[in-house]
């Protein structure tokens, strides 16, 4: 049995994408390199991807509201008829489209690559990390951001579920490889999504430190 220390890994993003990676059986070499094999086949279809997942958004007014907040540069629109192709809107579409090119470009997927480090400010900056606070030099000057875990979560999922679309259709790409893709992409999602969560919610538990002992509480369950 392989010891983790709880504290470790909520204080050292190294140590916790060690943990994050062996959990998943997500292999730097192996499973990083078939999502950079993504790159030829995602890299023409960003700007639709970023298209569908803001119309997508804008579906919703829950989702559609965020962009309403003074965020970019310029005057934010004041409603949510007033959305449109706003820079608020593009600014947020720009930043996107960054990150989809970022991920299928990496080629270092080991635990201290800056790649995990750029990702987990992602994270913090939508939980109102500003500037140094968030990692994301985009950020600086920047009024604080704030979405629900809630919706992350949810777009997270869609956008999985509209790669997996894009990949299965490429059939240039023998069944095998476009599984063993997947299958990579899918513990890149999970490990992304803990980047996000963990900037939400509170791991400071009874055995968060590796003290007290909840067999008993185990027991009665």
């Amino acid at each position: 049995m392989q010891h983790i220390n709880a504290t470790e890994i909520t204080t050292s993003l190294p140590a916790r994408l060690a943990y994050l990676q062996s959990f998943l059986q997500f292999d730097p070499e192996v499973d990083g390199g078939l999502v950079h094999a993504c790159k030829p086949v995602l890299g023409p279809l960003v700007n639709g991807i970023v298209d569908a997942v803001y119309d997508h958004l804008l579906k919703y007014d829950i989702t559609a509201t965020v962009f309403t907040k003074p965020q970019a540069h310029g005057q934010a629109p004041t409603s949510l008829d007033e959305l449109g192709e706003s820079e608020n809107l593009k600014v947020r579409k720009d930043f996107l489209k960054g990150y989809l090119i970022r991920l299928a470009s990496n080629t270092d997927w080991t635990p201290s690559s800056n790649f995990w480090t750029y990702l987990d400010g992602v994270g913090k900056a939508h939980t109102g990390g500003v500037g140094d606070q968030s990692g994301l030099k985009h950020r600086k000057n920047k009024p604080p951001l704030w979405v629900d875990y809630r919706d992350i979560n949810l777009l997270l999922g869609w956008v999985e579920n509209a790669v997996t679309d894009v990949v299965m259709g490429v059939e240039s790409l023998d069944l095998e490889t476009r599984v063993k893709i997947l299958k990579a992409l899918n513990k890149f999602w999970w490990i992304q999504n803990d980047l996000f969560a963990r900037h939400y919610i509170d791991e400071g538990g009874p055995t968060a430190n590796g003290e007290g002992d909840n067999t008993e509480n185990m027991s009665r369950s």
